[in-house]
């Protein structure tokens, strides 16, 4: 399995990985970015997952996501979260797939997701301030929690992908600890040092390199780097792309696939 992601010229490896990490203002290019690593991860075969409770871009994507027919309504799970109680409900449900997974595959020791041939799969959780805002505090507080569960665990036999982007990164937003769990970080145009700070730990903002600021431009930081300073980028154009277009057939295409059947997949 092709587990290797090009971000202009810089390699991500989703394999043992937790996630990617996108902080930036609005109009800075962070879901044109998280709608490119969507899609390649689509490509690979990863099922996706959105949470969108700005109902905007990823949101639409419901009529296009469509899964197939079941008859008994109680098992019919939506791809697409647009509200923080199914946000919530969204992340229960993976971490229960999550811990099914560990449980169902003991066989071999060291062996992951990969190994197995398991399914990979991608949440895209754009604007997380937004949703953390909306929520009420024991819905917010549930969120968090499963969130930290699929951070800490999926990186072995998980097969979960985070895409998970914010217009600000604060400690109220996201504990320290769980941001510095990303793999990739991200930081499009320029940040605040709040946000460098969380985003970029460990690495002395006064080395941290200047971008243009412009929408498309960033800083990216990956943990097979060989630096703890994030690197200058520019991410893919998206411009020419219909992403409806191309999500609708990328998940036609695996409706059928050559992953290991799991009886516990729940959608």
């Amino acid at each position: 399995m092709k587990t290797l992601i090009d971000i202009d010229g810089y390699q991500v490896n989703i394999r043992g990985s937790t996630g990617a990490l996108t902080v930036g203002k609005p109009g800075s290019g962070k879901s044109v970015l998280v709608s490119y690593l969507m899609l390649k991860l689509m490509s690979v075969g990863a099922f996706p997952l959105i949470a969108d409770t700005k109902r905007s871009d990823f949101y639409s994507l419901r009529k296009v996501l469509k899964l197939p027919d079941i008859q008994d309504v109680t098992k019919q799970k939506s791809q697409i979260s647009a509200t923080p109680n199914q946000v919530a409900k969204m992340l229960r449900i993976l971490t229960k797939f999550m811990n099914q997974r560990y449980e169902n595959h003991q066989e071999h020791w060291g062996w992951d997701w990969v190994d197995y041939n398991l399914r990979p799969i991608v949440v895209v959780f754009d604007e997380f301030s937004a949703t953390l805002s909306e929520a009420d505090k024991p819905t917010a507080n549930e969120i968090i929690s499963y969130l930290k569960q699929i951070i800490f665990k999926a990186r072995q036999m998980g097969g979960i992908y985070l895409l998970l982007a914010s217009q600000r990164l604060t400690a109220d937003v996201l504990e320290r600890n769980i941001s510095s769990e990303f793999s990739t970080r991200i930081g499009m145009q320029n940040l605040d040092r709040i946000s460098l700070n969380l985003a970029f730990p460990g690495c002395d903002l006064n080395e941290i390199p200047i971008v243009e600021n412009i929408p498309g431009h960033g800083l990216i930081y990956d943990d097979h780097f060989d630096t703890m300073i994030p690197q200058p980028f520019i991410a893919p154009d998206m411009s020419e792309v219909d992403v409806p277009k191309v999500v609708k057939h990328l998940n036609q295409k695996f409706q059928h696939n050559d992953f290991l059947h799991e009886d516990y997949w729940p959608w």
